[in-house]
């Protein structure tokens, strides 16, 4: 017998149709409905077309009579029964509704009984809903996510009840609920996270007392909520925590029987500390701690006493705080990547003195971002960082030239190097002079060039150096020595360079370069035999001259690309361009794949087109694009009309 077939199956035009001639349809609603049929199913009784609970109940029954969607939220802002409620849950779980989410707008929710049978739910959330009492039959028994925000339970017991009948739940998230009751010990034996927030508990329980109820909890954050409470007696192990986010709290006193022997991961968020207490007073509770974040939180208390060093922690992210001492006693003799974000330090102390406190540290991070003090004033003689193979400085400020370079010499192993914003860094010439450096990235720009006087850029020797991106609209002097084993380079300068600036890189395997200096960065006779990759920006006058002059030297060239990445500012007309007396042998052999981004069609510009097209023998495709939004704009009619000299090349435009 064959199927009847289904109205959500049916166009959206004519399914619209359909609706239009039911009396309790208006447009938005169906136009609402269609919107939501592929992904999720929304009653929303808001509507004022809906001039009764019959009208709006007929609708909710078309709608779940011929939607197969297994998400169903329901908002519901006027007083309806309980059986109003039933009758449409009813209807979800005939259509195996997998993710309910039901608003009820502070009114009462009875719980269905017929969500008890419903094998098929897996996510339910409640909010804003009011429950006075949980039926003893009332089971969740498929239920693995939970959300309850806003909710009120009347009756004293209804909350344990709740999460009595989520007996397997993994996932909970509960927010401005408030917990009236002790809930007994494993409550919860399959809940592996939950998020409390602005979660409330009653007398002296806390967050940590309702860990008890999930021996086998993972993940935990707790922001805007008590985590222990002034009179905690028991012991709290977490013996299966891994995870733990904490913010926007206060915690007076960490009660010693507390412990998280299994956390690999804590997160600190605006926490504060009261009573001698302090971050350190939470890494003695994590034996195996390997991840933390601390942000706006107080780190050392001047009252700390000696305790042992922290082992095991690997990465530290510290932010937005101040230091303004640290204990000598203190260490981090496993860590390994360091991020200071936006940190100061004050009094005695400084970066300097703080790092050799990581005697194995392979990543360091700084960023100075909100603070306009000096970061690096002066680099002792004892200093060294031994291991560090990753370096980042954003908007790093030095005291002189002289910080900055003895910074980068107590790095001996150092791999990669990154700057970024070095204005008012009171460095003049940024000198890296690093053996080991592979990969190099510099962000050195502002909106104009300020034309200084003296010397500022930079001079880099590098001669492991195989990556390097390179920014730079504010040096007036930059210098490369040497670097074979470069493969990869984007270079963006405004400033005349030497003859060493691209000729450096013989091994060069894939170049983007914009350079608005009219002569040629590389000395005559240069060959790039590697080179297989370009993309050269148009935006300077003699872009196509130095074409011409890569194309030359470039033998295995197999892609091209042009483009114009700057502002009109950078735009001046294009010079006149030497046309090659005999074609490249990329040209003729290699050149398969040409782009040519923010085509201009002016006639120099036509002719260099013309001329690759004429000559490149093995080209594919070859992609123009304009900024004119016509396709079939008057010059790409003409480039239709350019001889190629590829009879398989495809002409495309984009």
């Amino acid at each position: 017998m064959m199927e009847e077939p289904s109205l959500s199956e049916l166009p959206d035009d004519l399914i619209l149709k359909i609706f239009s001639l039911l009396p309790f349809f208006k447009e938005s609603v169906a136009t609402n409905l269609l919107k939501k049929r592929r992904e999720d199913l929304m009653f929303d009784d808001n509507y004022k077309s809906h001039e009764s609970l019959v009208k709006f109940t007929s609708f909710a029954y078309g709608s779940l009579s011929f939607n197969k969607s297994q998400i169903v939220d329901i908002r519901l802002s006027r007083g309806y029964s309980a059986s109003d409620i039933s009758f449409l849950l009813k209807l979800a779980v005939k259509r195996s509704v997998r993710k309910l989410r039901i608003r009820t707008f502070g009114k009462t929710l009875e719980l269905p009984r017929c969500l008890s049978i419903c094998v098929t739910l897996k996510s339910l959330v409640l909010y804003e809903v009011r429950i006075k009492v949980v039926p003893p039959c009332f089971r969740l028994s498929s239920l693995k996510n939970l959300h309850l925000l806003s909710v009120k339970f009347s009756v004293h017991e209804s909350l344990e009840r709740f999460l009595k009948s989520c007996h397997d739940i993994e996932h909970l998230v509960i927010h401005n609920v408030l917990f009236k009751t002790v809930l007994p010990c494993r409550l919860l034996p399959s809940l592996k996270s939950m998020r409390l927030i602005s979660t409330n508990f009653w007398e002296n329980e806390s967050a940590a007392s309702l860990l008890r109820i999930c021996p086998v909890l993972k993940d935990l954050v707790v922001d805007q909520t008590k985590v222990f409470s002034s009179n905690v007696c028991a012991s709290i192990t977490c013996s299966a925590l891994k995870t733990l986010i904490l913010g926007g709290l206060t915690i007076n006193a960490v009660p010693p029987s507390f412990s998280m022997p299994s956390l690999k991961a804590m997160q600190l968020l605006s926490v504060k500390f009261s009573g001698g207490e302090s971050v350190l007073s939470l890494l003695q509770k994590c034996p195996v701690l390997e991840d933390l974040v601390v942000n706006q939180t107080q780190v050392f208390d001047s009252n700390e006493c000696t305790m042992s060093s922290c082992r095991t922690l690997k990465k530290l992210t510290l932010s937005e705080l101040s230091i303004k001492a640290v204990p000598p006693w203190f260490r981090l003799p496993s860590l390994k990547t360091l991020h200071l974000l936006s940190v100061k330090f004050s009094g005695e102390e400084s970066i300097a003195s703080f790092l050799p406190v990581c005697p194995v540290l392979e990543c360091l991070v700084v960023d100075r971002t909100k603070d306009d003090s000096v970061m690096f004033e002066d680099v002792p003689v004892w200093f060294c960082l031994p291991s560090l193979k990753s370096l980042h400085l954003l908007s790093v400020k030095f005291s002189d030239e002289e910080s900055f370079s003895k910074l980068i010499e107590r790095c001996p192993v150092l791999e990669d190097l990154v700057i970024n914003n070095t204005l008012d860094d009171n460095v003049m010439i940024f000198n890296i002079d690093t053996p080991s450096l592979r990969s190099l990235s510099i962000v050195n720009s502002i909106r104009k060039n300020p034309h200084v006087m003296e010397k500022h850029g930079f001079v880099i020797n590098a001669p492991s150096l195989e990556k390097i991106n390179f920014k730079d609209t504010f040096s007036n002097l930059l210098v490369f020595e040497h670097m074979p084993a470069v493969t990869e380079a984007n270079i963006q300068v405004i400033c005349g360079q030497s003859k060493k600036f691209i000729g450096s890189f013989t091994s060069i395997r894939q170049l983007s370069v914009c350079s608005l200096s009219s002569e040629t960065p590389y000395p005559s006779g240069t060959i790039f035999p590697y080179l297989e990759h370009l993309e050269l920006c148009t935006c300077s006058a003699g872009w196509a001259n130095l074409l011409v002059c890569i194309l030359k030297d470039a033998p295995t060239l197999r892609y091209l690309k042009l483009k114009s990445q700057h502002g009109a500012d950078y735009n001046d007309p294009m010079n006149y361009w030497n046309k090659p007396t005999a074609v490249p042998e990329c040209l003729s052999t290699h050149l398969e794949i040409m782009e040519w981004r923010q085509y201009e069609g002016t006639e120099e510009v036509m002719n260099v087109a013309a001329y690759i097209l004429a000559n490149a023998r093995c080209l594919k495709t070859a992609t123009f694009s304009t900024r004119c939004g016509d396709k079939h704009h008057s010059m790409l009619r003409e480039l239709r009309s350019l001889k190629r000299g590829s009879d398989t090349c495809q002409l495309l435009f984009d």
